[in-house]
């Protein structure tokens, strides 16, 4: 086997992986080093304090302001009382704002497609680190995030999104 067809047979592996879901490997250690400490390594979060990323927010991708809600919560923190799978939490996100646009794409990426993938939409569009830029644009205080959560849960009801 010559050096080139080599390369390319890696390379070709590497594509496949990608495609198949595992090109958010710096997700996974974005997640485990800043995430898991509140929402758990499993992402079923503490009851009552900090929530469940997992089988809960794969069905805001649905919509524009859906995946614009989730980079704001991650880059900008949320405090205040939220209902997730019938159950209460009061526990505060802290803003991530130190994390580069890239990462905190790969995050998001990882969290939906290992946690959630039963309810993204088939075709499901990845994050890339220009959407998380323009998102982050708008540069929400903490103390509004609890305001633009209520507003998306009315827009994914409007839209008929079932939130589990």
């Amino acid at each position: 086997m010559s050096a080139t067809f080599g390369l390319s047979l890696i390379i070709a592996m590497l594509e496949i992986l990608a495609m198949a879901g595992f090109a958010w490997a710096g997700g996974s250690e974005v997640f485990q080093q800043n995430c898991a400490t509140c929402h758990q390594s499993n992402a079923e979060g503490v009851v009552g304090l900090y929530p469940p990323l997992a089988d809960s927010i794969g069905r805001y991708v649905l919509i524009p302001k859906g995946r614009a809600y989730l980079v704001s919560v991650v880059s900008f923190g949320m405090m205040g009382t939220i209902t997730v799978h019938g159950e209460q939490f009061d526990g505060m996100m802290q803003p991530w704002q130190s994390l580069s646009d890239q990462k905190v794409a790969d995050v998001l990426n990882f969290v939906l497609t290992r946690y959630n993938a039963k309810l993204l939409p088939s075709g499901f569009t990845p994050f890339t680190a220009d959407e998380v830029k323009k998102d982050r644009a708008a540069n929400i205080a903490m103390g509004n995030m609890l305001k633009e959560r209520e507003a998306l849960m009315k827009s994914l009801a409007a839209h008929h999104v079932a939130i589990p």
